[in-house]
């Protein structure tokens, strides 16, 4: 794995041996009739214990820090003292490593000129002695140069998370409670009959290289869940990293992460919100891109938000939020875009908590690729930045004691740049029922007309219509049954081809059927099983498949 799983590793053990000591030592002091103390005598000060000992005390036996003693705050401060001079360090170290950035041709002269020695060299090749190492000659490469930055950003985040976490105990105020810090780990194991979810008239072997379409996988994860209250805010964060291995198509191994931190914050009873930060790294639906493609996907999302309390009954809230998607992959450079919004809302709140309210959203989409699009004559580049518009009413209301329903109408306006002719405008909205008949079954029922926001082709605009059935039953305390029943039709309504009247408009209809079943025999330990059967139909040459996957999840807790 290319993750400093050492560094990881390193920060769990050091957090576990902490919060060991802490539960270790108050059991053994209740065993001992006279219970070990940490003391020092110092005779100026009559034998009373200095501020390190007292901070030692309080970390052994698990004392809560009263909120006016400075001595946990003290170890914060120290932590964060240190993870700067960490920090320092190794910005120092970057900028002191000078990076060479030399074109190709004169990375293969350098390389030949090497190797005669000082005696010779090339007619326009700079002096061996001025070379630099090996490893600071860097040939150019956007899309690995962008790969590598982001990866940068990750493991700084990393960074900020793991000292944050680590922090965590010494921030404690009195009558609080404590910060958990959770690390796990979890292997899946799935078997699927159509990896790269081919269409049954394509031949495998002349895409794959096999007569197979099939494939089992397993992924490995790691990493942990954290809680840090403070006051009145709440600091919480999610960890993961994961490696995924093929058996037979190996070249398509990867490793990804989802890194997640949020800050819940409040002031005073009225007003209270989130500001937070996401990064995940996943290969790109193969379903999506028709093809057995590698494309490394990155996500990065920043979000903030707040709700005031206006009266007992008037609810405000505005948030802002930004996402940015990059591709590895060269034919899918297009999709990469950086996405702006801003929202506002006001809700009309009845005493039982129903509320009613209006909403509006803007929202800019910005590509830094333009995407090709071919012709008979001729290759132009699209612009595929757009404007969008929303208007929303919102319903979220509790019909009967058993029944919950949430649901949101809008109009909807997307202007892009470049094309008019790809403008939408309509209406979308979508409906959730909930039904509770007993404390150990539910059943939702959604029916929806929407934008999907979760599309890795961002250059198009995906309309869904469709419905889905989601029961669930609580079988015993350690026992859960779900499904998903869903039949959706997908269409592409902004493609540039279809604009200029090259092609039609493509329509997918997916259905599927899954069902999850979860045993939890302790508290620490999950167990789950999953099948799923898919099929797609579609207008698109060779966009039909069928798939059937099933996979088996075991997670343990630390």
């Amino acid at each position: 794995m290319r993750y400093r799983g050492g560094r990881i590793l390193a920060t769990w053990l050091a957090a576990m041996l902490v919060h060991g000591a802490a539960v270790a030592a108050p059991q053994a002091a209740s065993r001992d009739a006279r219970p070990a103390h940490w003391t020092h005598h110092v005779g100026d000060h009559g034998g009373d214990r200095g501020a390190l000992d007292r901070i030692l005390v309080e970390i052994v036996h698990g004392v809560p820090a009263p909120t006016r003693r400075p001595g946990n705050w003290a170890l914060a401060l120290a932590g964060l003292i240190g993870a700067g001079a960490i920090a320092r360090r190794r910005v120092s170290f970057a900028r002191q490593r000078s990076l060479v950035v030399f074109p190709p041709t004169d990375v293969a002269r350098i390389a030949d000129a090497s190797q005669v020695g000082d005696a010779a060299r090339a007619d326009d090749a700079p002096a061996i002695g001025d070379l630099p190492r090996p490893a600071d000659v860097v040939e150019l490469h956007p899309a690995r140069d962008r790969a590598t930055h982001a990866a940068g950003r990750g493991a700084h985040l990393t960074y900020c998370l793991a000292a944050g976490l680590l922090l965590s105990p010494a921030v404690r105020a009195e009558g609080q409670d404590p910060a958990k810090l959770t690390p796990f780990v979890e292997e899946t194991l799935t078997t699927d009959d159509n990896v790269f979810r081919l269409s049954k008239d394509v031949d495998p072997a002349t895409v794959i290289g096999s007569s197979s379409r099939a494939d089992t996988y397993h992924t490995t994860a790691f990493g942990l869940n954290a809680e840090m209250p403070l006051s009145l805010q709440r600091f919480v964060a999610n960890l993961t990293f994961n490696s995924t291995r093929y058996q037979r198509f190996s070249r398509f191994d990867s490793d990804g992460h989802d890194l997640r931190g949020s800050w819940l914050w409040q002031a005073g009873r009225d007003l209270h919100g989130e500001l937070g930060y996401a990064d995940t790294v996943s290969l790109a639906s193969f379903a999506q891109l028709l093809s057995p493609t590698l494309d490394r996907l990155q996500v990065r999302q920043e979000f903030v938000n707040g709700t005031w309390m206006v009266t007992p009954y008037w609810r405000l809230r505005a948030a802002g939020d930004r996402l940015e998607q990059r591709n590895s992959a060269p034919a899918t450079l297009f999709n990469d875009v950086t996405i702006d919004g801003v929202e506002a809302a006001l809700s009309r709140v009845s005493k039982a908590g129903n509320s009613i309210g209006f909403s509006t959203r803007l929202e800019r989409g910005k590509f830094p690729t333009a995407e090709p699009f071919t012709t008979p004559l001729s290759t132009t580049l699209i612009d595929n930045a757009y404007r969008q518009y929303a208007a929303s009413l919102t319903l979220d209301w509790t019909v009967t004691g058993i029944s919950h329903l949430v649901a949101r109408a809008d109009q909807v306006s997307r202007r892009y740049d470049q094309l008019p002719q790809r403008n939408f405008t309509g209406q979308t909205g979508r409906i959730e029922l909930t039904w509770t008949p007993t404390g150990k079954t539910t059943l939702t029922a959604i029916v929806q007309r929407d934008i999907s926001p979760y599309e890795y082709t961002r250059s198009s605009l995906v309309l869904l219509k469709g419905f889905g059935l989601r029961p669930g039953w609580h079988v015993t305390p350690k026992i859960d049954l779900s499904a998903d029943l869903e039949a959706v039709t997908r269409s592409y309504v902004a493609d540039p081809a279809q604009a200029l009247g090259f092609t039609g408009q493509r329509d997918d209809r997916v259905r599927s059927m899954s069902a999850l079943i979860s045993y939890h025999p302790i508290a620490r330990i999950g167990v789950q099983a999953s099948l799923l059967h898919e099929t797609r139909s579609s207008n698109a040459a060779f966009g039909d498949y069928a798939a059937n996957v099933v996979w088996l999840n075991a997670r343990f807790a630390f």
